[in-house]
């Protein structure tokens, strides 16, 4: 037994100093880390028309139109096609934006590819509705239906919550689902101007859908809610035997917060879109390593639609996958390249 224990210490000693020399020749396991998202992408059928909508609806910030009266298509960029598998088509994208705030829409055309319209229900898994914060409520309304919004909440009045806010379902010029928020904790101007910017996502699946983000992109969540007929949701949808349940969620490094809501008691169809299709919408994600972070959403179930089902280096200096959440939603995860996107018979793109 004494001659075990003082072989036992060197061979302990020997299988350190082995596991110390692997360590030192082997590089470090990367895993998948978010560090902050990037704009929220609107799919349209005419960039001109709709920036001019969120030009005169809320007095967001765009660039005035070139003589010609149309904003011109990008070069083709054979990476950024591969990245959102639209190969042959024609592309634009701008961002309108509101001073002073974080608030920035990007709108994307995509033509000469297939594409359907998609009919966008609050209640269907996939469907994004973007939620402005506003200053005053009725004044917002009002200017939104002057550029030709349609109400979407029954009875055309905004709703009151619990907690104090007022808020409205309203369409915009693509009939697109937007939720105009006046809460008290905002404060109360007279203009109806926006003040912040957030996002509902319906899913088909909660708890699905937050081990996902959770777990795979290191979300954080706060505020879930049991399913709950909630009399306010009902007079904000028309959907008047609709049950719901909630959980706010929130990005490492970002200041966007996501409502995740899954409906249930009313007809649900999942949405199955392609990028080019009329209602689509994706969210950037900038992640620490965007080959890493790919693997680890097709091993979670998240579905690559890029080409080679691999992240793409795209021109100038950024590399990234379009990926389609568990309930139909995009995400783009990227990150910084150094010289792995050398321009092939393109302009740089975003």
């Amino acid at each position: 037994m004494r001659s075990m224990l003082r072989v036992i210490p060197v061979f302990v000693l020997v299988v350190v100093l082995a596991c110390a020399v692997l360590v030192g020749q082997t590089p470090a396991v990367s895993k998948p880390t978010v560090l902050g998202t990037g704009a929220f992408t609107a799919f349209v059928e005419n960039m001109d028309r709709s920036l001019a909508f969120y030009r005169d609806a809320f007095g967001m910030e765009v660039p005035a139109l070139p003589a010609s009266g149309e904003r011109a298509y990008n070069q083709a960029n054979p990476q950024l096609f591969a990245m959102f598998d639209i190969a042959g088509s024609k592309e634009r994208h701008q961002s309108a934006r509101f001073t002073g705030t974080r608030v920035t829409v990007e709108l994307m055309e995509i033509q000469n590819v297939p594409f359907k319209t998609i009919n966008m229900r609050v209640q269907d898994p996939g469907n994004a509705t973007l939620e402005l914060i506003v200053g005053n409520l009725d004044a917002a309304l009002a200017r939104a239906v002057k550029a030709n919004a349609t109400i979407e909440t029954p009875g055309g009045k905004p709703v009151k919550f619990t907690n104090g806010s007022r808020s409205i379902l309203i369409r915009d010029i693509d009939r697109r689902l937007i939720e105009l928020t006046e809460s008290e904790s905002e404060g109360n101007p007279l203009t109806g101007g926006i003040l912040d910017m957030r996002l509902m996502i319906t899913v088909s699946d909660m708890d699905e859908t937050k081990r996902a983000y959770r777990d795979v992109l290191g979300f954080t969540f706060d505020g879930e809610t049991a399913f709950a007929p909630d009399a306010s949701m009902r007079a904000l949808t028309g959907l008047p035997s609709a049950q719901v349940r909630r959980s706010n969620a929130q990005a490492p490094g970002s200041t966007l917060w996501i409502e995740f809501v899954e409906f249930k008691g009313v007809d649900r169809t999942p949405l199955r879109m392609k990028i080019q299709d009329r209602g689509a919408a994706r969210l950037q994600v900038r992640v620490q390593d965007v080959d890493v972070m790919v693997d680890a959403m097709k091993a979670a179930g998240f579905k690559v639609h890029s080409v080679g089902g691999v992240a793409v280096p795209i021109p100038p200096n950024l590399k990234g996958a379009l990926v389609a959440d568990p309930n139909g939603f995009f995400l783009t995860p990227y990150a910084p390249c150094t010289g792995c996107a050398p321009t092939i018979g393109a302009a740089p793109a975003r």
